[in-house]
């Protein structure tokens, strides 16, 4: 990795990305990336390669800037368009569709800062394509937020970093990467740049799907930070968090699995169109025209269209949510609404991407189709964030009228750089 000083990080130049006339702009763009990205991805041998070529896409796209406010490269995006994005990259690929969602993730919080050097740097960078990773989670603990990365200051009184995290989306090929440590003083969140020194990016993502998500580890070792670079307060002050923080990620994992879901549907049909036998016993010409496989795509379409609706309302919903402020009396509604999208894009993708090979026939298992990177991909997708917990959620709101969470009150009150509020 090249070393640069921290002002030449705030002070370069960037070029832009394409900027949007509007919000539907954006989308056709979206559109217009994702097929480039499904031809690629489409490719069995690219299951296990790094997605430099398709972030690549996103980079020339402009999609990943669409959150930013028109003046700063943006649109000012709608919650609405922000995760149709996710879903329509997703649907391309999973992997790559998360890269999208983590940005915009982590991204809210760069916007929600105050105006200053390090907020003007990285919306020129975000302006420019480039996209941010989150690194957090950790493992060896009780559970993935048990932070075993410590800070001490050293003798100028500058934080030292030492530790390593993993499930770090994004951080291998994101251009700043949000993490956070343990110090004697709390904790505290810290944003680093690709190239700062004492930050190592680890290529070791090894499961079966979501390959390109690229969530494998981040190692700090004896990395310094400015202070400009430590922008959170340390934990325990009296600042209240947002309820509903989490919201934001919850839904666009949402889309991710909605994406995965259409993907895997859009690729049954074509595979049954082009390449099906008809089966031994069905008097038809063609396996489209049995009525066992034409009925079991209508359970796969309306699986799908309830998940796809649900996802489109609650989006919506967060629009409204955002335009009145953020009121306290739609935080319910919203947490119900967005868990509720979860729990039904998470059983359309699941459902689609498992059940399509009883209709497809045993060559569509062949490598060469790479038809089973939908199932991969959602499957390990779906086992972050358990959807047992969405349901329960749910279910105590109406059986016992306990106010739903969105994750859990210990990730809630965790500091993060998406939800500095």
């Amino acid at each position: 990795m090249s070393v640069e000083p921290a002002n030449d990080l705030l002070d370069r130049e960037r070029p832009s990305a394409p900027r949007f006339a509007d919000e539907a702009a954006a989308i056709s763009a979206a559109h217009e990336a994702a097929a480039l990205i499904a031809a690629i991805s489409a490719d069995p041998q690219e299951r296990n390669l790094t997605p430099h070529e398709q972030a690549a896409i996103l980079e020339r796209s402009g999609v990943t800037a669409v959150a930013l406010p028109v003046e700063e490269g943006g649109v000012g995006a709608s919650v609405a368009t922000i995760v149709e994005i996710t879903r329509i990259v997703s649907a391309a690929d999973g992997g790559v569709g998360q890269l999208v969602q983590i940005h915009n993730m982590m991204l809210r919080g760069i916007l929600r800062r105050p105006d200053d050097a390090v907020r003007r740097r990285v919306i020129a960078d975000v302006a420019a394509g480039k996209r941010l990773g989150h690194a957090a989670a950790e493992v060896g603990g009780k559970h993935k937020f048990d932070t075993r990365t410590t800070a001490t200051r050293n003798a100028e009184g500058k934080w030292v970093v030492n530790g390593a995290k993993f499930y770090a989306t994004g951080s291998y090929l994101a251009e700043w990467i949000s993490s956070g440590a343990n110090t004697e003083e709390g904790q505290i969140g810290f944003l680093v740049h690709r190239d700062t020194p004492g930050l190592v990016l680890d290529d070791d993502w090894h499961s079966f799907g979501q390959r390109h998500s690229m969530s494998g580890g981040v190692r700090f070792v004896d990395l310094v930070l400015d202070d400009w670079q430590v922008n959170l307060p340390v934990a325990g002050t009296s600042q209240k968090p947002e309820r509903t923080g989490l919201t934001w990620a919850q839904i666009n994992h949402a889309a991710i699995d909605a994406g995965i879901a259409r993907g895997a549907f859009e690729a049954a049909i074509h595979y049954l169109n082009n390449n099906s036998n008809v089966w031994i016993d069905a008097e038809v010409e063609r396996a489209v025209q049995e009525p066992l496989i034409v009925k079991r795509i209508g359970d796969y379409a309306v699986a799908l269209r309830v998940a796809e609706s649900l996802l489109r309302d609650a989006a919506e919903l967060y629009d409204e949510y955002n335009a009145r402020g953020r009121p306290s009396e739609l935080d319910d509604e919203l947490i119900l609404a967005v868990a509720a999208a979860r729990a039904r894009t998470d059983a359309a993708a699941l459902l689609i991407s498992s059940d399509m090979f009883s209709l497809l026939g045993a060559s569509s298992s062949y490598r060469k189709f790479n038809l089973d990177r939908f199932w991969a991909d959602v499957r390990v997708h779906t086992t972050h964030d358990p959807i047992r917990w969405r349901l329960h959620h749910i279910g105590d709101y109406y059986l016992n009228g306990v106010p739903p969470h969105e994750y859990s009150a210990a990730a809630i009150r965790r500091p993060t750089l998406s939800n500095p509020d």
